[in-house]
């Protein structure tokens, strides 16, 4: 964990500066992926899009990676960027690769729900430092549900939620941490605790309205353990690949493996084949 509540950012930070260092890298930012190019019952390369210009270039290669995140902006309540749109997915099928899973969508209990502020993650690892949720009369209402409470899996807390909305016509649900010490949220959550403030929203003194959204796909291209897909010459890795690590679900944190370690895999098998 880094900075309480920002693993994924600085990863993409170290990352990123990681590849700028490198001189056979080149990115190519703002562009998007089109189709795979195929040839003699191999992967060759891809089509891509400038965005910039509106123009697609055929990129060539020896192998190629699909690492293009998940799909959970097509849902509209979603915690995910708004690029991931599952366009590498698509192009994996479009092109005849094996799929699964596909239907293994995991929607995240606890999003901010405010008016005119995106769907930002509120980690359950909040729920596992002792918040709470309540329904509209301010009563804990997760037991009902499951015997874990609020630590019962996040298919299951998302559902408790959902339950409770409609039993009380609509009205929302709240994550409360007002109970916890204000200086152990603020270090302990800082990236949340910041971002909620700029909505006007301080979460160490009021209560946090929350509602389920679109959050990780456990599905997707089929690779093996070294990240080779059914398509000689294409790999996959991260949430775009379906490795079978997770099952129907995800536990929190998993991201991490199915990136860095598949990750890995994927690049040296890549080099390697």
């Amino acid at each position: 964990h880094s900075h309480g509540d920002a693993t994924g950012q600085e990863l993409e930070r170290v990352l990123t500066a990681a590849a700028g260092r490198e001189e056979n890298i080149r990115v190519l930012p703002f562009h998007t992926g089109i189709a795979l190019i195929l040839g003699e019952g191999t992967c060759r390369g891809a089509w891509i899009l400038d965005e910039s210009e509106n123009r697609g270039r055929a990129v060539l290669g020896r192998a190629v990676l699909i690492a293009t995140g998940g799909i959970g902006r097509l849902y509209q309540q979603s915690t995910n960027p708004a690029v991931a749109t599952g366009d590498g997915m698509a192009m994996a099928f479009r092109a005849g690769l094996v799929m699964a899973n596909l239907e293994f969508v995991q929607f995240h209990p606890t999003a901010l729900c405010l008016p005119g502020a995106p769907r930002f993650l509120l980690s359950e690892s909040m729920r596992g430092e002792g918040a709470v949720l309540r329904n509209a009369d301010g009563k804990r209402f997760a037991h009902k549900y499951h015997p874990e409470g609020e630590l019962a899996p996040r298919d299951v807390v998302t559902r408790a939620i959902v339950s409770e909305i409609q039993a009380q016509r609509g009205r929302p649900v709240t994550l409360d941490l007002t109970h916890l010490s204000p200086d152990f949220v603020r270090t302990r959550f800082p990236t949340i605790h910041a971002t909620c403030l700029q909505y006007g929203l301080d979460i160490t003194r009021r209560l946090i309205p929350v509602y389920p959204a679109a959050h990780y796909m456990m599905g997707g291209i089929e690779t093996d353990r070294e990240g080779r897909t059914s398509l000689p010459g294409c790999y996959a890795a991260g949430e775009a690949a379906c490795t079978g690590v997770h099952g129907a679900n995800r536990l929190a944190s998993n991201s991490l493996l199915e990136g860095i370690v598949f990750g890995t895999r994927a690049a040296r098998a890549a080099l390697g084949d």
